[in-house]
């Protein structure tokens, strides 16, 4: 684990998480991550700032504007997991979505388990089956979440009315072993797909199109701006994070992370409910500041 910091100004780009990274246990932006991270942008404008998180756009819209970064450049968004990539203004830079007959197999093999708990993320919302699970998810998520009958979300995925699916995300809950079960039929379905694969916790798991995550796209956008691995710092806590961490040159676990993150890791900082990316960044680009 290094001990030594990077030099401020040769950083050029900030990738963060946001759940159990950026904010804290509430979910919210922390008046000294507020204050910080704005102190620094205002020193660096040309510094870009990215959201790196699982949500969709909807789920980081309040967040980008307690960070007062909505109308900042060089604050573009890796939604999704890397599904969806948009620039500063909130217009699409990338987008990829998983095949419809990837679609149209899940809801054959689930059928048998009516009590499966899973979403589907799109560009611009969310959609479930389940009202009690779907209000769950709407809290976690903080943005309405969409709840359809199975059968006629189906319906218009196969007429390609709503087939443009970025994600989805199953959640293991009630019955262990059908949980199992269910994820072991994923699993093999995903290799069948040669899908990408991102794992929250053992029972939330999320699909995403081949070569689709944090990391493979964090680093396709530094390539399309000309900038090194060794300029970009990222933070993560979850298992979804581990190739964000592996695209930074500068990649920082939270004290709170999960131990599989850890190794991937160069530093690690305070956990989430003691600002660490705050703390962290401060030392980092504020140093002088600090003297005073």
């Amino acid at each position: 684990m290094a001990t030594e910091l990077p030099d401020g100004s040769k950083i050029k780009v900030i990738a963060t998480d946001l759940d159990g990274t950026l904010l804290d246990s509430k979910g919210q932006v922390s008046e000294r991550t507020r204050t910080v991270i704005g102190k620094i942008l205002n020193k660096y404008p040309d510094l870009h700032f990215v959201i790196s998180t699982g949500r969709p756009r909807r789920g980081i819209l309040a967040i980008r504007k307690a960070l007062g970064i909505e109308n900042r450049p060089n604050t573009e968004c890796l939604v999704s997991n890397g599904c969806v990539v948009y620039d500063s203004n909130g217009n699409i830079i990338s987008e990829s979505i998983l095949p419809k007959e990837y679609i149209i197999k899940v809801h054959n093999l689930l059928k048998p388990y009516p009590k499966a708990l899973y979403s589907y993320t799109y560009e611009n919302k969310m959609t479930t089956f389940d009202e009690g699970f779907g209000r769950i998810l709407g809290q976690i998520m903080q943005e309405s979440v969409n709840i359809e009958d199975k059968e006629e979300h189906i319906k218009k995925v196969i007429s390609d009315e709503d087939s443009n699916i970025n994600k989805i995300s199953f959640f293991a809950s009630g019955n262990k072993k059908e949980g199992e079960e269910i994820l072991r039929i994923l699993r093999e379905l995903g290799k069948e797909f040669n899908l990408e694969y991102a794992e929250y916790s053992p029972t939330v798991v999320e699909y995403m199109p081949y070569q689709i995550n944090k990391g493979t796209v964090l680093t396709q956008f530094i390539k399309n701006l000309n900038i090194s691995k060794d300029e970009v710092m990222a933070f993560g806590d979850g298992g979804n994070d581990i190739q964000l961490l592996q695209s930074a040159g500068w990649p920082v676990a939270m004290e709170n992370a999960r131990d599989v993150l850890k190794p991937y890791a160069r530093l690690i900082t305070k956990s989430n409910i003691e600002d660490g990316v705050a703390d962290l960044l401060e030392k980092i680009f504020l140093k002088e500041d600090l003297k005073n």
